[in-house]
């Protein structure tokens, strides 16, 4: 299970414990020996592999994140760059997934879910 940031995948491993669910942390120390569900950041996915992947709250106001993105009248170049490394962010999270992908989303989706008719 991944989200876009730390202190969600926080509230995730916390929830999936609270209902019995043992929940392990990407990059804490017991986890690559613990059985439990993964949960991180999509940044934490960056180099790994799983058999399934939850890719959650692929929300509008998640991705793009307004404070990752210039704005396009201060600079279309950048702005152009930013929206290519959100793009980047969610690709990186989708293809850890060997087997099984699944992605959603809360309110209105992602405009890159949109733009790729997923959503």
């Amino acid at each position: 299970m991944t989200v876009r940031f730390n202190s969600a995948a926080k509230k995730v491993a916390e929830a999936l414990e609270a209902d019995g669910i043992a929940a392990v942390r990407l990059g804490s120390a017991t986890g690559a020996e613990a059985a439990g569900v993964r949960v991180g950041s999509w940044y934490a996915l960056k180099g790994l592999e799983f058999r399934c992947v939850a890719v959650a709250g692929v929300c509008s106001w998640a991705l793009p994140f307004a404070k990752a993105v210039t704005p396009k009248e201060v600079d279309s170049i950048q702005h152009a760059t930013d929206m290519m490394s959100e793009r980047c962010l969610l690709f990186v999270a989708c293809t850890r997934a060997r087997d099984s992908l699944h992605v959603s989303w809360y309110g209105e989706p992602s405009e890159f879910l949109t733009e790729a008719g997923i959503a």
